[in-house]
């Protein structure tokens, strides 16, 4: 690849980063594609056109045609002579933000008191810095044009003098290290091949150094931590170094555009490799503080902590959206303005993915349930052991899970059955016929003296009464709240109670009802053999 090549493939990358959005003249007679408001076929109708074709042509050493962007009246070998030199100012001296150049053909009325006048950036010799211009002049009948000012052009020869003809690393080098690999000189290859092991070895330090400080703080928090969780560290650190090493190796670019193109560059991999890095904070803070809401038994905390940590990595990986359109040049006004269009227009396409959300936050929110709560949601019993954005997961008593969405959960009849205060005891003793007047009233006082002064029964509440006779059976009610912390303290309640119950219908000789059942036997016929044959023709 010749240096013609490689400098126009510089050019391109660098035309679809921050700001180069002006279009480039191919050749003097193939105009390029003209902006808004361009007159002129080589792009010299605002500041940014003509910075941008002086460097088009000057990179491809067409020095005849990189003149025409200048206001100057040299002619000839020195007309082309100063070109050099004010290539070589750009390239390595002076301090120029691409992005910065207006391109309007106006210029940049702000930052400028002279509306004819802008600046293009500042070069600084050994004794003082030299401000580069760009003017807007108007040669006869044609619409006006920016060019290099003839104030900015007079100091060319000065700076170019006291820079020299090298850069100042380059002077200390060897030889053999500024010989030309593919047009760039090998110590620039050099530098690139060492780098790229010396990030990767740098981020796997880093994620060994991580790896006790995760420990002490999930001690602190009181859990246990996956320390492999730090190796999800280690690729966003390496993208950060690789970003930071682009803007260090930015200033040994050749070239304006290199330098240019790697700042920019390195800005993008610096804060996608941040908010990728803070993403990945955010999911190990997230999981040790949900750890720790387990371990303490904050149920009702788990799933709003859990909503919180997902919109927060949202939140970055947005925030880092937004700062590299802006770094890319884009209007950020004009770009919410169409994530506002595109979002109605989304949210008519996805109705139910939005009450899904919704659904989440209010519930979340109201909690009718927590993570951890038993409850019956229309027909499902079970726990529930997760509430997303999008929906609801309950492990059911036959331990399968059902996803329920959480707009659908939010119109669903829902029982929760951990949040109750007091439990119902309400069973029916049936007692048989042969119980006398005597032993119901003994059997219905005892056991409401059992309710009454029974430390976990609500005695306010408790009766026991006598409530039916039927034809196999004097039933009796009996109905309590039951304090328990759980169901499973409830269980151990009843079952003591119904024991209980049963010493006193036996401490008084009465017994339980038994159902009756009747067999009805129906003679069929004889056989010829005389035998006869009975079936049954029903119970009761």
């Amino acid at each position: 690849m010749d240096t013609r090549r490689l400098n126009r493939l510089l050019l391109l990358v660098a035309l679809i980063t921050p700001g180069l959005k002006a279009q480039l003249p191919v050749g003097p007679q193939t105009p390029p594609a003209r902006e808004e408001s361009s007159d002129d076929p080589f792009g010299r109708s605002t500041p940014r056109g003509t910075v941008l074709g002086f460097m088009r042509a000057t990179e491809g050493e067409d020095y005849d045609r990189a003149v025409i962007y200048m206001d100057t009246k040299q002619h000839g070998n020195l007309a082309r002579e100063l070109a050099k030199q004010l290539q070589t100012i750009l390239n390595r001296q002076a301090s120029v933000d691409l992005s910065k150049l207006s391109t309007q053909p106006e210029g940049d009325l702000l930052n400028s008191e002279n509306p004819n006048r802008d600046l293009v950036g500042v070069a600084k010799t050994s004794t003082r810095s030299v401000e580069l211009w760009v003017e807007r002049v108007q040669r006869g009948d044609n619409p006006p044009v920016w060019l290099f000012s003839r104030d900015t052009l007079r100091h060319v020869p000065e700076i170019y003098e006291d820079i020299g003809s090298a850069p100042e690393l380059v002077r200390y080098l060897p030889k053999w290290l500024n010989a030309r690999v593919f047009s760039r000189p090998l110590w620039l290859w050099s530098m690139a091949l060492i780098s790229i092991p010396l990030v990767l070895m740098l981020g796997s330090l880093f994620g060994r150094l991580l790896r006790p400080l995760l420990a002490a703080v999930a001690k602190w928090f009181r859990v246990s931590a996956e320390i492999d969780s730090v190796q999800g560290l280690v690729g966003p650190l390496r993208l950060v170094l690789f970003g930071i090493l682009l803007l260090i190796g930015s200033g040994y670019s050749y070239t304006l555009l290199g330098r240019h193109f790697a700042s920019v560059f390195g800005n993008v991999l610096i804060v996608f490799g941040a908010a990728w890095l803070l993403m990945r904070v955010l999911g190990i803070a997230r999981d040790l503080y949900l750890g720790r809401l387990r371990k303490t038994h904050a149920l009702g905390k788990i799933a709003l902590a859990g909503l919180l940590g997902r919109m927060l990595q949202i939140a970055v990986l947005i925030i880092g959206i937004l700062t590299v359109l802006y770094l890319a040049g884009i209007n950020l006004t004009a770009a919410l303005t169409g994530l506002g269009i595109g979002g109605l227009a989304l949210a008519f396409a996805a109705q139910k993915t939005l009450e899904n959300l919704f659904g989440g936050i209010m519930i979340i929110s109201d909690r009718p349930v927590r993570i951890g709560d038993s409850c019956k949601i229309g027909d499902i019993i079970g726990t529930v052991v997760d509430i997303g954005l999008r929906s609801t997961q309950i492990r059911t008593i036959d331990r399968t899970i059902v996803t329920i969405p959480n707009g659908q959960l939010a119109t669903m009849n829902l029982e929760n059955f951990t949040v109750r205060d007091k439990f119902l005891f309400h069973r029916t003793i049936s007692l048989s016929h042969e119980t006398t007047v005597d032993q119901m009233e003994t059997i219905l006082g005892r056991f409401r003296d059992l309710l009454d002064k029974h430390p976990h029964v609500e005695s306010n509440t408790a009766r026991v009464r006598f409530i039916d006779i039927k034809s196999a059976s004097q039933d009796v009610e009996i109905f309590a709240y039951i304090f328990a912390a759980d169901y499973d303290e409830f269980l151990a309640i009843q079952e003591r109670l119904l024991l209980q119950l049963l010493g006193i219908v036996e401490s008084v000789s009465a017994t339980l009802a038994v159902p009756l059942q009747r067999t009805y036997l129906v003679r069929d016929s004889v056989s010829s053999k005389g035998e006869q044959k009975v079936k049954t023709a029903g119970t009761s």
